[in-house]
């Protein structure tokens, strides 16, 4: 187990999570210019959460990637689609879209972890050690880790 606060390289995360280091290097960029993780060039650098793990929500995360707010647009096309003006699925979509924002903005990445941590049999993200290893994220990487 690596200290708190400490960086971790983006090869080691990548062996553990069977991720091409390159591949996650670039996944962690988006992360990195939100202010959701720090990193850091150099002998001692890598990459680390820039807040506590209960303080980062999976919208912050997903939307870093995935630009969350083209969510909203019409699922048919249309360029105006509103409750007055809706198409067909606006309605459906709609509803669909604020359950699925609202679960990403209350879950945190310490949710995660407890459920990893609690349901060992699960294999999210990865099977959790029982010998006091690496945490759920490898490599010694554990979420409560800043």
């Amino acid at each position: 187990m690596q200290e708190e606060g400490s960086f971790h390289l983006a090869r080691d995360m990548g062996e553990r999570l069977g991720i091409p280091a390159p591949f996650l290097a670039k996944i962690l960029q988006p992360l990195v210019a939100r202010g959701l993780v720090h990193s850091q060039r150099g002998r001692s650098g890598g990459f680390r959460l820039a807040r506590h793990p209960k303080q980062i929500h999976l919208y912050e995360v997903v939307d870093a990637q995935e630009h969350l707010a083209r969510v909203r647009t019409c699922m048919l096309g249309q360029a105006e689609c509103t409750d007055e003006r809706a198409c067909p699925l606006h309605h459906y979509w709609k509803s669909a879209c604020d359950q699925y924002l609202g679960v990403l903005a209350q879950t945190s990445l310490d949710d995660l972890s407890r459920f990893a941590a609690e349901r060992p049999d699960s294999h999210y993200p990865l099977p959790v050690p029982t010998d006091g290893g690496s945490g759920p994220l490898g490599a010694g990487l554990h979420l409560s880790d800043r």
